[in-house]
């Protein structure tokens, strides 16, 4: 953690390319993130320089999720916000085993854990209905989010912490030194934790095609588990699903 305004003695151990001197106007191209993080003529190196990294990954991160099509993030927060068409469910839970359930249609409890299953959903999860943008020519898609509600106040501490920096910089580029009551203190930043360190190897979502592509000939997308950075097509075989009960063994 970099606390504000702390001082970093320059140290031999930086590389030049990794150290940073904020100036006023005009500001070299490569130092503007820079000028948004910290005062005019900060310097800027050591645990600074990884502030200012783990800052522009989480603001990367925030657009990710505005503009990813994956899953049309951004689509469930604009129907929670208007009041339109959402299921949110949390009695499903959808995890992967390699037991086959018992002729009398029991599955064994030591048939989960570590090592025997993997848990896709286990969390809450929001399902709605959403089109892709016009230029991927695709119909209607099931997206069903798996809100894991620690991971999501984490990231929303992170951007908030970003943000506080950036607009507490502005208001002083604004008012000058004489900050008036009730700007927000300038937070301590955060050195190394990165969107990947939050939100790990968990799944966020799974899509469907609902209804073909409107020009009757493009495929519709496959559908599958996404991941942070990657994307698993799964397809859900309804013709041969079974039932099983859960119990004891």
């Amino acid at each position: 953690m970099v606390p504000a305004h702390q001082h970093h003695p320059r140290a031999g151990t930086i590389p030049p390319e990794r150290r940073y001197q904020i100036a006023g106007p005009p500001v070299p191209t490569h130092a503007t993130r820079h000028q948004l993080l910290f005062p005019a003529g900060t310097v800027v190196e050591g645990p600074a320089v990884g502030a200012v990294e783990t800052a522009v990954a989480w603001a990367n991160h925030a657009v990710w999720l505005l503009t990813n099509d994956e899953l049309s993030i951004n689509a469930a927060h604009n129907k929670l916000k208007h009041g339109l068409a959402t299921s949110a469910r949390g009695d499903v839970r959808i995890e992967l085993i390699t037991t086959q359930p018992n002729e009398d249609g029991t599955i064994p409890l030591n048939a989960f854990g570590v090592g025997k299953s993997l848990p896709l959903f286990d969390r809450p999860m929001l399902t709605y209905l959403s089109r892709p943008p016009k230029e991927l020519r695709q119909g209607l898609e099931a997206i069903s989010l798996r809100v894991d509600l620690p991971v999501v106040l984490a990231e929303t501490w992170m951007m908030a912490n970003l943000y506080a920096a950036i607009f507490h910089i502005a208001a002083r580029e604004h008012f000058g030194e004489e900050i008036p009551e009730g700007v927000a203190p300038y937070p301590t930043l955060v050195v190394g934790r990165l969107p990947e360190h939050v939100i790990g190897g968990r799944p966020l979502g799974y899509r469907s095609a609902v209804t073909l592509p409107p020009d009757g000939t493009t495929q519709p997308r496959p559908s599958g588990v996404m991941f942070y950075d990657k994307f698993w097509p799964m397809k859900v075989d309804f013709e041969s699903k079974t039932q099983g009960i859960v119990v004891d063994g």
